[in-house]
């Protein structure tokens, strides 16, 4: 979901050109490594019953949006429990809607509460992504968020039901949350970094609305003047490296264990996820961050 929310809720020239270490406990049981991908028009997931409990995902193959515009290249591919799949695949168009139109902010705004309302978030990615994440009991959907409501693709389907598995995330001393601020504003907050390397990240919503992760490489000397002046200005900055990480949405009191690699650099942390508040992407309500990883 999340590049195209770059896209169509950030409505502006600036859509910044479009980010993990320890071993398992030996006592915890090794999660059930699940595929998903597409073949044709058809999303697949490897299987369709699992028990509740941690599950490692890797992002196959993926579909590749036709066209040059914002919404083409290659798709993500996102894991969602709802009862209510038509429901929260409608609310879509107002959140990648034009935000030019009139009142686009407060529909996207109102769109992104039944979202968040009617089902829940468990992350994705792009082909290579490798994430783990513990799921309880529901009918879950994997989708590409652009891809799906087009018509383009058609979801997965699978089941989680049964006696929950013994197992907790793999371990990991570098974390990045997605936190509420005093103000009621968003923010991140990170732990471990310097050290993430070719290991594994936690990345947990700690707020009370949806975010995505997004990691964008910038030059090592970018400070938060640069970045400051580049969101006030209609001209595209040049700082950006292109080396570049993200993460797709996740609902508010989820965790996940993402797998490197992380290539060594200085990053731009964001999330352009619209606000619940007017609809204006997080990010430009200060939800950045510059980090450095060693």
């Amino acid at each position: 979901m999340h590049t195209k929310l770059i896209a169509g809720a950030a409505g502006t020239a600036l859509l910044l050109t479009g980010l993990a270490v320890g071993a398992t406990p030996a006592s915890a049981a090794a999660p059930p490594k699940v595929t998903i991908s597409v073949s044709g028009d058809q999303v697949v997931v490897s299987q369709s019953q699992m028990r509740p409990g941690i599950v490692e995902f890797t992002v196959g193959k993926t579909f590749t949006l036709p066209g040059d515009g914002d919404f083409s290249g290659p798709e993500q591919l996102s894991v969602m429990r709802t009862d209510q799949f038509d429901y929260v695949v409608s609310q879509f168009a107002a959140i990648f809607g034009d935000p030019s139109a009139p009142d686009a902010g407060a529909a996207a705004a109102q769109a992104m509460r039944n979202v968040r309302e009617a089902s829940t978030w468990y992350g994705g990615g792009y082909q290579g992504t490798t994430f783990q994440v513990r799921l309880p009991a529901g009918t879950y959907y994997v989708l590409g968020s652009a891809s799906t409501p087009q018509g383009l693709t058609k979801p997965a389907t699978f089941t989680v039901s049964g006696q929950p598995r013994k197992g907790t995330l793999h371990s990991t001393s570098a974390t990045i949350r997605a936190v509420t601020t005093k103000d009621g504003g968003n923010a991140w907050r990170t732990k471990g970094l310097r050290s993430l390397g070719k290991g594994w990240l936690r990345f947990t919503n700690a707020t009370e609305e949806i975010h995505f992760l997004e990691m964008q490489g910038v030059k090592p000397k970018t400070t938060d003047a640069q970045i400051a002046k580049a969101f006030a200005s209609d001209s595209p900055p040049k700082f950006f490296t292109g080396q570049d990480y993200s993460f797709e949405v996740i609902s508010p009191g989820i965790r996940v264990a993402i797998k490197g690699p992380f290539k060594a650099g200085r990053y731009l942390l964001s999330c352009f996820v619209p606000s619940e508040t007017d609809g204006t992407p997080h990010a430009f309500m200060g939800m950045i961050k510059l980090v450095n990883v060693d």
